[in-house]
């Protein structure tokens, strides 16, 4: 496996999801700037290469009861190569409390495209060549989001403990695609 240092997106392929062309074509812009081997729109999901790593960049535009739907129909597939890629939510500028909502949806994680190009790239690369750990439940599939509880212990809207969920490893590598295993 490469090092963490050398991990790029060129074995990656950023699959956008935009509101209209116009954001579509800036986000392609970006994607090519940012050095994925492959920039391709959303309905050209079986064009994807064999061995190119999805990112799914979804526009933050696009109206949350469809990327609800969206992230649903991705992490509900049965292939591995899609159900465990890293899906982006992509806001045009801030506040950073935008993001919140985003995450709480289940992204992996929320660009901000006001930020220095670095940093998105950054940003992306994280989820690559390290394990993340995904919380499969009745009620939630994605990334274990426990560390960005907000609601203190004694509020009623707290879910209590107790409820039956599988904890998944999963490590994404561009050389190498998705391995995922299941860990209690």
């Amino acid at each position: 496996m490469p090092s963490i240092d050398t991990i790029t997106l060129a074995d990656c392929a950023a699959l956008i999801f935009a509101p209209d062309g116009r954001h579509y074509d800036h986000m392609a812009a970006l994607a090519g700037t940012l050095g994925f081997g492959h920039v391709l729109e959303h309905t050209k999901l079986n064009a994807l290469p064999e061995k190119a790593l999805p990112f799914f960049l979804i526009h933050n535009g696009v109206i949350d009861h469809l990327k609800q739907r969206l992230l649903r129909g991705l992490r509900s597939t049965d292939e591995p190569r899609r159900k465990y890629a890293p899906i982006i939510c992509v806001i045009p500028q801030g506040p950073r409390h935008k993001m919140v909502p985003q995450v709480e949806m289940g992204f992996d994680d929320v660009v901000f495209l006001s930020d220095p190009i670095e940093q998105v790239s950054k940003t992306l690369t994280d989820q690559l060549g390290h394990e993340v750990l995904y919380i499969d439940s009745p009620h939630y599939f994605g990334p274990d989001r426990r560390r960005l509880e907000r609601v203190s212990r004694g509020d009623p809207r707290r879910v209590p403990g107790g409820t039956e969920h599988r904890r998944i490893q999963v490590l994404r590598d561009p050389q190498h695609g998705i391995q995922v295993s299941y860990v209690n």
